[in-house]
């Protein structure tokens, strides 16, 4: 496995690579060093399809050992039984597939008229959303990025043999794949998991986040103003931070399924 660490805040928009932020850095010694932040427009294009193949031909580069993910990775293990076999690998095949749905409004939708066929509600979530206060998968603010994660990323991933997607995978591979929340490893850290972004003191905050990040033993590099000025760039750090973790053996306390997956923190 490779000593180095990505973490992406992803987007789902047509104009992906201007909302998705990668952070690199690598694991030594004495704690985690980065070594760069960037947009995904300026290295791979705005575009949502050239930005997520550009994303996941890094992934799959030899000296990337774990990758945080901030997407939903699949689905509450009622709606994978009812709509894709029990499993997660169905839940790739019914999204990825011609016959499944067409948009993430599709997507959504057929997990609504699902989920109140079996839960006798529209919005259920999994149980690590519970556990880390996060939002259905398939809600109005995230369908976009669990339809397109699961499409253009998890699905040309999920089928390499260097490659595990954790949990569903196992980690024994040269490159684990995990599924982080920003707002849940700033909560871990003690510090803003919210107002950090567009809100009246937002800068302060991110400040705050940033030396509550650094304390941990990251080498923040010349990037510490990048993280000040632009919270998704912030939320790529988090995004590291939790994968970090995972690559120094770190693992969540198993909530749900192996099949819905798992927020690392």
């Amino acid at each position: 496995m490779g000593s180095g660490v990505l973490g992406v805040d992803f987007s789902g928009a047509s104009a992906a690579g201007d909302a998705l932020w990668v952070t690199e850095a690598t694991q030594t010694a004495a704690g985690m060093c980065i070594d760069a932040c960037y947009r995904a427009t300026a290295e791979w294009g705005r575009d949502r399809e050239s930005a997520h193949a550009g994303l996941v031909e890094r992934i799959r580069d030899d000296d990337v050992g774990t990758v945080g993910l901030d997407f939903p990775f699949s689905l509450p293990q009622s709606l994978l039984d009812a709509q894709c076999g029990g499993h997660w690998r169905g839940f790739l095949e019914w999204v990825c597939s011609d016959s499944g749905p067409a948009s993430p409004d599709g997507f959504s939708e057929a997990c609504r008229h699902t989920a109140e066929m079996t839960a006798g509600k529209r919005d259920i979530r999994r149980e690590t959303d519970a556990r880390r206060a996060a939002l259905c998968p398939y809600t109005n603010r995230v369908r976009s990025m669990t339809y397109h994660g699961a499409r253009n990323v998890l699905g040309r991933l999920a089928d390499d043999p260097a490659t595990a997607v954790a949990p569903m995978q196992g980690h024994d591979a040269e490159t684990v794949v995990c599924e982080v929340y920003p707002a849940a490893t700033f909560g871990w850290l003690g510090c803003y998991r919210e107002g950090y972004k567009t809100t009246d003191g937002a800068r302060a905050r991110r400040e705050t986040n940033v030396e509550a990040v650094a304390a941990c033993s990251v080498d923040l590099g010349d990037h510490r103003e990048t993280y000040h000025r632009n919270h998704d760039a912030l939320d790529s750090l988090a995004a590291a931070v939790s994968a970090g973790r995972v690559a120094d053996g770190a693992r969540p306390t198993p909530v749900g399924t192996v099949e819905e997956g798992t927020i690392y923190v």
